[in-house]
């Protein structure tokens, strides 16, 4: 009975598997219950039959169709992921729907609420593997050059080609805007590539010298910057808020500070009891930009308990830099 139990099991795995390699295409990347820990994802389709069109959906949200891909042999796509689990489904037509396959990644986030912490089942599977590469040597050049120590212009990177979308935000890092991807990750690392070098605080302040001769000097740090991991809040590449933040900077705060959500936190005064906002008003000391919880607070260190700007431990004072009278 135990060798008829195994000769089946031998036999269910060789048919799984051929009809597996027998169909249409397959999603070489991402792979299926992977984590991830941004929002731009590279989906790579390996296309084994003359196929008329690809569709790739993420949450049931068709985001391309791709027609005129016959003869290619491999189809590569940028999408962007949602906070939280992604069911991406790629289907082929050959006139009409033919095939359906798809794969579930998950976006863990430290400013989500909700998806901060993965469910166990979805674990780190980055692709940079020289196993993982060999598919791609077909049509990238997967080796690192001179070129890419300090490239002229974006298309010497050998990260350019499948990477071009993370610099298509508002405000772009400056390695990232000059495609000098090897200043903060490791060409050298094995067995996974390119990862960023630790710890990430030493590594932000090779170029930031002046934030850490300001911030060393202060008695309190604020919690992100006390973890060394600038990554938390600032996105390493490109974002379309300004300083490179994850959020804009009011959103940002009160992610981890949601007793502060409703906008109006602090006491204007003893005879109306009414609260001052920290939203929705022109900042008065920073011209062109609007009171948020940076206008009171240093984001990072400050020599008061509470991040007072001004870097007083009177409230008082503080008050004053704009309350004058």
């Amino acid at each position: 009975m135990k060798k008829l139990c195994i000769i089946f099991c031998l036999f269910f795995s060789l048919v799984s598997a051929f009809a597996f390699d027998s169909g249409r295409f397959s999603i070489i990347s991402p792979f299926d219950y992977s984590m991830v820990e941004g929002e731009l994802n590279t989906v790579v389709i390996k296309l084994s039959s003359n196929i008329d069109a690809i569709s790739i959906a993420r949450n049931g949200e068709e985001i391309f169709k791709v027609t005129n891909i016959k003869g290619k042999e491999y189809l590569c796509k940028t999408i962007k992921l949602g906070f939280g689990p992604n069911e991406i489904v790629v289907n082929a037509f050959e006139g009409s729907k033919v095939e359906s396959r798809k794969v579930t990644v998950f976006y863990r986030s430290d400013i989500s609420r909700e998806f901060r912490i993965n469910p166990p089942e979805f674990q780190k599977k980055p692709f940079h593997r020289e196993d993982n590469e060999k598919v791609c040597v077909s049509c990238h050049n997967m080796k690192i050059s001179e070129k890419d120590i300090k490239p002229q212009m974006p298309v010497d990177s050998m990260c350019y080609p499948c990477h071009k979308k993370i610099t298509e935000y508002g405000y772009v890092h400056g390695p990232v805007a000059t495609w000098n991807c090897l200043s903060c990750h490791e060409q050298n690392a094995k067995p996974v590539k390119y990862v960023t070098r630790q710890p990430e605080k030493e590594l932000c302040f090779v170029c930031h010298k002046e934030k850490k001769e300001e911030w060393m000097s202060k008695k309190y740090w604020h919690g992100p910057t006390a973890t060394g991991k600038c990554s938390i809040c600032h996105n390493p590449h490109a974002t379309d808020n300004i300083s490179w933040l994850k959020k804009p900077s009011w959103d940002l705060c009160v992610t981890c500070h949601e007793d502060r959500a409703s906008g109006r936190h602090v006491i204007a005064g003893f005879v109306f009891g009414s609260s001052h906002p920290t939203k929705g008003r022109p900042d008065p000391l920073r011209p062109g930009k609007k009171l948020s919880c940076a206008s009171c607070h240093n984001p990072h260190a400050a020599n008061s308990r509470a991040l007072f700007a001004n870097d007083t431990i009177s409230p008082g004072s503080l008050c004053q830099m704009c309350h004058k009278k």
